[in-house]
C-alpha cells in the first residue's frame, strides 16, 4: 500500500513557476533595464539555482560596466539573491494554489498518509512559505534545492521507512518525472490546464489535486 506521497512545490502545489521566472528580471531591472542580461543568463545555464543564477547576473552587469566600479561579483550576487528570495516570499505567500490543493493535502493527511514536499526551492526559504501559506502541519518534512528530486526521495524513503513502491512522488516537471524514475517509485503528474506542463506523457495524469485521494487509494489496491 502507499505510505508516503511527496510533492513538489512550485507549479505543483503553487501557482509560482512564472512568478520565480519573472522575479530574476525585477531584481535586475535598475541595471538591465532590456533584461538583456537576465536573458542570457537563462539561456547560458537554465538548469542553474537561484545562487547561481544571481551570481552569473551580476557576472554580467559588472562585465557590461552596469554597475559601480568597485562591485564584485560575490558581494552584489548576494544582494540579488538576498532581494530574489525577499520579492520570491512575498508574492508566493500570495499567488494562488493549484487546483484543490488545500483539500487535498487534508485528505491525504486524514488517510494516515506522510505527507512530504521535495522542492527544488533551497529547504530554508521552502519551509517559510510553507509556514506563511499555513500548510507546515501538513508536512513530515521539507526537501530542498540542496538534494536533486532523487535523492531526496530517497531521504524520504529512510524518514518513513517506505519502499520505493509505497512512495509516490507528485510533480508538474521533467526533473520531477525523471527523480521519480530513478529512484523507482510512483510518479503522478500534475497538468493543471493553466500550467504549461512537460510530463503530459506521463502514465498517471491529474489536473485537480482533488483527485489525488481517489488515486492513491486506488494505487494502494494495486501495490498490496
Amino acid at each position: 500500500m502507499i505510505k508516503c506521497v511527496s510533492f513538489d512545490f512550485d507549479g505543483t502545489l503553487v501557482d509560482s513557476n512564472d512568478i520565480k521566472r519573472d522575479t530574476f528580471f525585477e531584481i535586475a531591472l535598475p541595471w538591465d533595464a532590456s533584461g538583456e542580461v537576465v536573458k542570457e543568463v537563462f539561456e547560458r545555464w537554465p538548469a542553474a539555482n537561484r545562487y547561481e543564477k544571481t551570481r552569473k547576473i551580476a557576472e554580467g552587469l559588472i562585465n557590461r560596466k552596469l554597475l559601480p566600479k568597485e562591485a564584485s561579483v560575490s558581494s552584489w550576487g548576494a544582494r540579488l539573491a538576498n532581494d530574489y528570495t525577499i520579492s520570491c516570499e512575498n508574492s508566493i505567500t500570495k499567488c494562488g494554489e493549484r487546483p484543490g490543493a488545500s483539500q487535498a493535502l487534508k485528505g491525504l493527511s486524514e488517510m494516515g498518509l506522510l505527507l512530504f514536499v521535495n522542492s527544488g526551492t533551497p529547504t530554508g526559504p521552502l519551509q517559510r512559505l510553507l509556514e506563511l501559506r499555513k500548510w507546515s502541519h501538513f508536512f513530515h518534512a521539507a526537501y530542498g534545492a540542496e538534494g536533486l528530486k532523487a535523492e531526496n526521495l530517497k531521504s524520504i524513503a529512510m524518514e518513513s521507512g517506505a519502499t520505493q513502491l509505497e512512495i509516490v512522488h507528485v510533480g508538474d516537471q521533467s526533473d520531477d518525472w525523471l527523480g521519480a524514475k530513478e529512484f523507482g517509485c510512483h510518479f503522478v503528474a500534475m497538468v493543471a490546464a493553466c500550467t504549461v506542463s512537460t510530463v503530459k506523457e506521463s502514465p498517471l495524469l491529474i489536473e485537480d489535486l482533488r483527485d489525488l485521494p481517489a488515486l492513491i487509494e486506488r494505487l494502494s489496491r494495486e501495490v498490496s
